[in-house]
C-alpha cells in the first residue's frame, strides 16, 4: 500500500544474504556453485542487489540489522534464484523513488508501492504481486462508506488516494495523520471512532486488539472501493533485464501458489494476489 506518506525510519544500511548461500564465521556469500536463473544480470553494485526498505508492516520491517516482511520474503527468493547478495538500506515514502532514479543507490525498493502512471514516468515496475484496499478499522465492524457517515470522527493516513473522495463524503469529520501509529493511538484513546488505512497494514497493526479490520464495500463515491490498487516493486527503469528476470520469477510464484502462501503467512487472503491476466496488462 504505498501511497506517498512521510514515514520516519531509523537505522543503518545492513547486508543480508539470500538463500543459495554458504556461511562462514564472519560473513555469508553466494555459493561458488550457485547458477543464476538468468545469466548476465547487472546491479548498481556487482553481485549485490541493493534493496530499499521502509517501515511498513506487514510488507516490510527493519529489525536491527535484519529486514523482514512479506515483500522481503519475495526479495529473498528473487535474489536466491539469481545468486545475488542483498544489501538492505532504509528509505521513506518521501525519498524511495529518488533513491532509484536520481541517487542510483537502490536497484529495487519494497514497502507495498502502488503502481501509478505518475510513478511509472520515473521508475520501472516489476510484474505486480498483490492488491490493496481501503480498510475500515472500528470496534463496531463497519464496512461501508455510508456507515462512516454516522460513526463520528474518522482518521486516515495522509496522502492515500481516497483522501479527496472521503473528504467530500465526511467533510471536517475526516482527520488525517502522518502515520498509522499516531492514528492508532487516537483510535484506541477514543478520540476518533474509526480509521482508514491500507488493508494489509491495518491487518498487521490491529492484530490482537479489540478493533475489527474490514475491507470497504464498493461505493461509487470513493474510487478505490471499486478499482483496487495494485502493488509491485519499483525498480531501476534503465535495467529492464533485471526487471524482466524478476518479473518472470514472480509470475512463477503466482502460478505455483507461492504468493498466496506468503500472504497466508501474514494472515492475508489469497484473493489479494493479482491474477495472471491482470498482471499481464499492468504497467511495467
Amino acid at each position: 500500500m504505498a501511497e506517498i506518506r512521510l514515514v520516519a525510519l531509523l537505522g543503518v544500511a545492513v547486508l543480508a544474504l539470500a538463500a543459495c548461500t554458504t556461511t562462514t564465521s564472519s560473513a555469508s556469500t553466494p555459493a561458488a556453485d550457485c547458477t543464476p536463473q538468468t545469466a548476465g544480470l547487472t546491479t548498481f553494485t556487482a553481485g549485490t542487489l541493493t534493496v530499499g526498505v521502509p517501515e511498513n508492516p506487514p510488507y516490510t520491517k527493519l529489525n536491527g540489522t535484519e529486514a523482514s516482511g512479506m515483500e522481503i520474503d519475495i526479495i529473498a527468493k528473487l535474489a536466491a534464484a539469481e545468486c545475488l547478495a542483498v544489501a538492505y538500506t532504509p528509505i521513506t515514502y518521501a525519498n524511495g523513488i529518488a533513491m532509484i532514479n536520481n541517487q542510483k543507490r537502490t536497484d529495487i525498493i519494497t514497502g507495498g508501492w502502488y503502481v501509478t502512471a505518475e510513478r511509472a514516468e520515473q521508475v520501472g515496475f516489476t510484474t505486480p504481486t498483490y492488491y490493496d484496499q481501503m480498510a475500515i478499522i472500528s470496534k463496531s465492524g463497519v464496512d461501508t462508506v455510508a456507515g462512516l457517515e454516522t460513526i463520528g470522527t474518522v482518521g486516515s493516513g495522509t496522502g492515500f488516494s481516497w483522501q479527496d473522495d472521503m473528504t467530500e463524503v465526511l467533510g471536517d469529520r475526516l482527520k488525517t495523520y502522518p502515520s498509522t501509529a499516531e492514528m492508532k493511538q487516537d483510535l484506541v484513546a477514543g478520540r476518533i471512532q474509526a480509521a482508514l488505512d491500507g488493508y494489509g497494514v491495518a491487518t498487521e497493526a490491529y492484530k490482537g486488539t479489540d478493533f475489527t479490520v474490514k475491507q470497504a464495500q464498493a461505493d461509487t463515491r470513493v474510487a478505490i472501493t471499486t478499482e483496487k490498487p495494485i502493488s509491485a516493486f519499483p525498480i531501476d527503469k534503465d535495467n529492464r533485464a533485471l526487471s524482466d528476470a524478476f518479473s518472470a520469477l514472480i509470475d512463477g510464484y503466482r502460478a505455483d501458489g507461492t504468493l498466496a502462501k506468503i500472504a497466508a503467512e501474514y494472515d492475508l487472503a489469497a484473493d489479494l494476489v493479482v491474477p495472471a491476466d491482470v498482471a499481464a496488462t499492468s504497467t511495467r
